[in-house]
């Protein structure tokens, strides 16, 4: 009588195999990456420099990134979906900038916030149906509205700044709760909003269907036009959000704010905190580490006494290193599949 006899497990082997597998699956989540390279950043920077871990450097960081996490929070749900919103810096000003018009002209604050969130959903839209009734590709006809709102800011303003705007809008944003500075508990809550919209709501869920895969979205019913107008319109209202924000920091509606710096800072953001550029895969905590990220690095070459000209140096280096990640990522995914 014969028996089938299977060699033994080596268990200090298999262990070996399992922690080897968990330490590549824990660098290969986008937030732990960026964990990592924040804390190496800020290591270097206070070796040159203590002061950069003061308490009021520390919250001057978070301060200075929450115009880019609150844009990025739209920018990631969008991009998620299979979309892309280059039109986003300029909606960022014309926003503030219909809001702080209202205001110089006696509105009242919460209609002129309505009326420039208001704004950035229009512009949002408009994006929507470019993209889907004239069958422009979404980096095509963002650019193109992108330019358009543009002149239309300088057209608003001729070309200067409005103020002064009234004290009971600026200290929305610069006064604080408990000490804690109202622009930073603005982005708290907008993370934890998206953060609960894409993880615990059917949208979410369908909003990565879409992003994965949109033939099959449509093959299963998903209402495809009706989630691409409202993620195109919602990017338009963060956008405008934050351009309100900003204004009340400042104290101005700025008709040179937003731009190409920022947007291409957002979508930066973005793609840094593990958001794929071909849809159906990111995260709100991987958005606010990467918006984070940006402003660390900032920061530290402040703080440290580097030139400026370092920070795309390292911005575009850490944004190849992201895609990079990216890539492995999906390979990994498909490779289990």
């Amino acid at each position: 009588m014969t028996t089938d006899m299977k060699p033994a497990a080596n268990p200090a082997r298999q262990l070996k195999v399992d922690l080897r597998g968990a330490a590549s699956a824990l660098l290969l989540r986008q937030e732990a990456t960026l964990v990592l390279v924040i804390v190496v950043i800020g290591a270097l920077a206070t070796a040159r420099n203590p002061a950069f871990l003061t308490d009021s450097n520390l919250v001057e960081i978070l301060r200075s990134s929450v115009i880019y996490f609150v844009m990025a929070c739209g920018a990631a749900l969008l991009i998620i979906g299979g979309g892309l919103d280059f039109a986003a810096g300029a909606n960022f000003t014309i926003g503030a900038l219909a809001c702080c018009i209202l205001l110089t002209v006696g509105a009242w604050v919460p209609l002129a916030i309505l009326a420039g969130l208001i704004v950035g959903l229009a512009a949002g839209m408009i994006n929507f149906l470019v993209i889907t009734f004239w069958h422009v590709p979404p980096i095509i006809a963002t650019l193109g509205t992108f330019f358009v709102i543009l002149g239309i800011n300088a057209r608003l303003t001729d070309g200067s700044d409005v103020l002064p705007l009234p004290s009971g809008f600026t200290q929305l944003v610069q006064g604080n709760l408990l000490g804690v500075p109202n622009d930073i508990l603005y982005a708290v809550l907008t993370g934890i909003g998206f953060w609960f919209l894409l993880e615990r709501t059917r949208f979410g869920v369908n909003i990565r269907a879409l992003g994965g895969n949109r033939q099959a979205a449509v093959g299963n019913g998903l209402r495809v036009v009706r989630l691409d107008l409202a993620l195109y319109a919602i990017s338009g209202v963060t956008a405008a959000f934050a351009g309100l924000i900003y204004s009340a920091r400042i104290g101005a509606g700025q008709v040179e704010a937003g731009g190409s710096s920022t947007t291409l800072a957002v979508v930066t953001a973005v793609l840094i905190g593990g958001v794929s550029l071909l849809g159906g895969m990111g995260s709100i905590t991987g958005v606010a580490f990467g918006a984070l990220l940006l402003s660390v690095i900032d920061n530290a070459l402040v703080v440290a006494a580097i030139p400026p000209q370092y920070n795309n140096i390292v911005v575009g280096a850490i944004l190849i290193a992201a895609v990079a990640v990216d890539h492995l990522r999906r390979q990994r995914i498909y490779r289990r599949r």
